[in-house]
């Protein structure tokens, strides 16, 4: 069972978006099925934007969830716990009751198999966890109870992924520390770039050493592409305008190798931390387009991708580049 992790050090990275599009790609090169799923947590208790894209209608509607993401931080005699403490845990189909608050989200994303990929998504009443409500755990939290049961389930989910909160909120520092691979999303800008380098290099080991762990982990370096539809169609220099785009963003990427790769690799912080990162996204040199280029009607429309009998060509690279992604996540 591996653990997934989607990061970035600010909003607007396309994270949740990424995430969401990665999903069935994912779930597919997993060989994910009802009976060894993959599970999907929202732990960004602030903006819960994976939760809005699969509960729309409850988030507009005065119904609250039972159990939600909250619960994997913080402790409750109805929710987490109640789970976690069940005996003779031997299969995920056995144990339909485990994940009785889950939601089965497989259908939505192209999938036959409507188990396949489970969800559980964010409280619209929660707030974020502080140290406090976590640290009173200490090293039995809620989370690891669960990671571990899920362990010692025959057979075992596929994957567990957190679509985390931006920054070093709590929630974001426990899934960092638990994850076997994290995938960084940035913007290719001079903003996203410095922070997301200071946040590799400085603020995720600072917070995460403090709470002393050796797991070696995995950094998957993904920049989102500039848009060209930020240039209206009927402008008259739109060519031109495109043009000089893709030029700051061809300069982006490179300072991206020279600020963020560079300085990571012979950063000898990040050799005691044990990290492994991993640039196939920045530098492929089998594909000119890197990163996740953007594509402007699946900003609001997540789903589209797999819904849709006739894509763009460039929807069809966009496709691509969420296949290759999932195809490192898997290995």
């Amino acid at each position: 069972m591996k653990i997934i992790s989607f990061n970035s050090y600010k909003g607007g990275a396309c994270r949740t978006t990424t995430c969401y599009n990665t999903l069935p790609y994912l779930a597919k090169a997993m060989k994910a099925t009802s009976d060894e799923p993959v599970i999907v947590y929202d732990i960004d208790l602030d903006s819960m934007g994976l939760t809005s894209i699969f509960h729309a209608k409850k988030l507009t509607g005065k119904e609250k969830m039972a159990y939600s993401a909250k619960h994997l931080f913080v402790d409750d005699e109805n929710g987490i716990n109640q789970a976690v403490n069940r005996e003779g845990l031997d299969s995920v189909k056995e144990n339909e009751k485990y994940f009785r608050h889950y939601e089965k989200v497989g259908n939505q994303l192209g999938l036959e198999d409507d188990g396949s990929v489970l969800f559980l998504g964010a409280d619209k009443n929660a707030s974020t966890v502080s140290d406090d409500d976590y640290l009173k755990f200490a090293e039995s939290s809620p989370v690891q109870k669960l990671i571990s049961n899920m362990k010692d389930m025959s057979p075992m989910p596929k994957a567990i992924i957190f679509d985390c909160a931006s920054g070093v909120q709590m929630t974001t520092l426990v899934a960092l520390q638990l994850s076997d691979c994290s995938v960084m999303c940035m913007r290719p800008t001079f903003q996203f770039r410095v922070g997301t380098s200071d946040y590799l290099l400085r603020k995720i080991p600072m917070e995460i050493g403090k709470r002393k762990t050796n797991k070696k982990r995995e950094v998957i370096l993904l920049p989102t592409s500039v848009a060209q539809v930020d240039v209206p169609e009927k402008d008259p220099n739109r060519d031109a305008a495109i043009s000089v785009l893709n030029q700051l963003r061809d300069k982006a990427f490179f300072n991206i190798r020279r600020d963020i790769i560079f300085e990571y690799i012979n950063e000898s912080k990040s050799v005691d931390l044990g990290y492994i990162l991993n640039t196939d996204m920045v530098e492929d040199r089998e594909d000119p387009v890197v990163g996740i280029p953007e594509i402007e009607r699946f900003k609001w429309e997540e789903g589209l991708l797999y819904t849709m009998e006739n894509i763009t060509e460039q929807e069809k690279l966009l496709k691509k580049r969420y296949e290759k992604l999932a195809g490192l996540l898997a290995r």
